[in-house]
């Protein structure tokens, strides 16, 4: 407890420097964990995640964050407001966020004590399990500090598991609903698909994003991330059958159901492990040590003829190396901080470019005219508006998928808004 108590000392005067040095309010992010044992992987969490909700809030002059025994924590300097007016902000942020019960937005002013509730005569915070005055639940140590963690625990893995949800039909619809996609469905064409419609997609996605809710949480509660893939195939293969029934046997999202499904284990992985998020690349690579075997036996599928025939690995050699192409789509689209379609058009000219895509293969027909059709996309400004519809047309035309891509694609797009929101 000594420790604890140093710590908080230790951070007031971190506080107290910064307010000599800036002459500006603070905000202070800190999460709200009961007991010694304030260091719990949800605490670093709620403390990334609200410093991000504020980022969109306030104009922020300067930030830091420390680590202590008291808990992860922010101290944020901003730009002057009315003093009530911040306040009621952090207020309402707390009251109304579903994890802002878990977490402390303190604003200082002038003085090392931090403006209260009571100095703007607003209603003290409730307890996490009775609704009465936190405080004096606190004081009278009416709940076991045992029960008071896991009621906590369960509300951020059951908030988390309903924005991954959000965030993967999030990823799929950005996807999905880009127009002139180079022989992809739209929503005005089925592309170079006839067997595919927008409607059908739909339904397709309607039915694998809670298998991808369930990825999410075996990443979440494993303890083995060597084992993660093996023990979640089971899953993936539940899900492509439950596709198979909604589409009449149409394969919309099989490739997806892999790619993202592995990204959805690491992700729930990184997050309850207090990992760092570029981490979650590397843990791909570890499930998927042992997956290149399968290029051992008879060929089965056509990305293992691709294999046997052309040595392309498609997407079991980008799982293999943890997605070095979803890696730097990503770092391309932080770059461009944007989502609109000219953006995920070019995204999508550079998956393709960079990567092996299997179903592109199959398509092309011989490994020359793959070649050809790659080099005849690398001169497509994807700018220029006419020159992407020309080549879309191109593609229908020729019967050219880049499905492959597509799967990099939304796998790329759920990761931007999981490290927008979480990181």
């Amino acid at each position: 407890m000594n420790d604890i108590l140093t710590a908080r000392e230790n951070r007031h005067i971190r506080i107290e420097e910064l307010q000599e040095t800036f002459r500006l309010p603070l905000l202070c992010i800190k999460s709200n964990i009961p007991g010694e044992h304030k260091n719990i992987s949800e605490a670093y969490l709620l403390v990334r995640l609200f410093f991000n909700e504020l980022k969109n809030i306030f104009s922020i002059k300067y930030h830091e964050y420390k680590e202590s025994m008291d808990g992860p924590y922010y101290l944020v300097v901003i730009n002057p407001r009315e003093n009530e007016y911040v306040k009621s902000i952090l207020v309402d942020i707390e009251d109304s966020h579903p994890l802002g019960r878990f977490i402390d937005l303190d604003y200082y002013l002038h003085s090392k004590k931090s403006i209260s509730r009571d100095d703007l005569n607003i209603q003290p915070r409730t307890c996490y399990l009775c609704e009465k005055d936190a405080r004096i639940c606190s004081r009278n140590q009416t709940h076991p500090i045992d029960e008071l963690i896991t009621f906590i625990k369960k509300s951020v893995f059951s908030y988390l598991l309903e924005l991954m949800t959000d965030y993967a039909e999030k990823a799929m619809l950005y996807e999905l609903n880009v127009e002139h996609k180079f022989g992809l469905v739209t929503k005005t064409t089925k592309g170079s698909h006839q067997d595919m419609t927008y409607g059908l997609m739909l339904a397709a996605q309607k039915v694998i994003i809670p298998y991808f809710g369930k990825m999410f949480q075996m990443g979440y509660y494993s303890t083995n991330i060597n084992n993660l893939f093996v023990e979640a195939r089971e899953i993936g293969i539940i899900a492509e059958e439950d596709m198979l029934k909604a589409t009449n046997g149409v394969n919309c999202y099989k490739g997806l159901i892999f790619v993202l499904g592995l990204v959805m284990l690491s992700t729930g992985y990184i997050i309850s492990h207090h990992q760092q998020f570029d981490l979650v690349f590397k843990n791909i690579q570890n499930m998927t040590k042992d997956l290149l075997r399968e290029f051992d036996r008879d060929p089965i599928t056509f990305g293992e003829q691709a294999y046997h025939t052309h040595q392309v690995k498609g997407a079991r050699g980008e799982a293999y190396l943890g997605f070095p192409t979803i890696h730097l789509a990503l770092v391309n689209l932080e770059f461009k901080e944007s989502l609109s379609d000219s953006s995920l058009r070019g995204l999508l000219k550079m998956i393709v470019l960079s990567t092996d895509d299997t179903v592109l293969l199959k398509r092309a027909g011989s490994l020359e005219r793959y070649m050809m059709i790659k080099r005849k996309l690398a001169e497509v400004d994807t700018d220029q508006l006419d020159e992407v519809i020309e080549f879309t047309k191109y593609c229908i035309d020729e019967n050219i998928s880049f499905g492959g891509a597509a799967d990099l694609l939304v796998s790329t797009i759920f990761l931007y808004l999981v490290k927008q929101k979480l990181y």
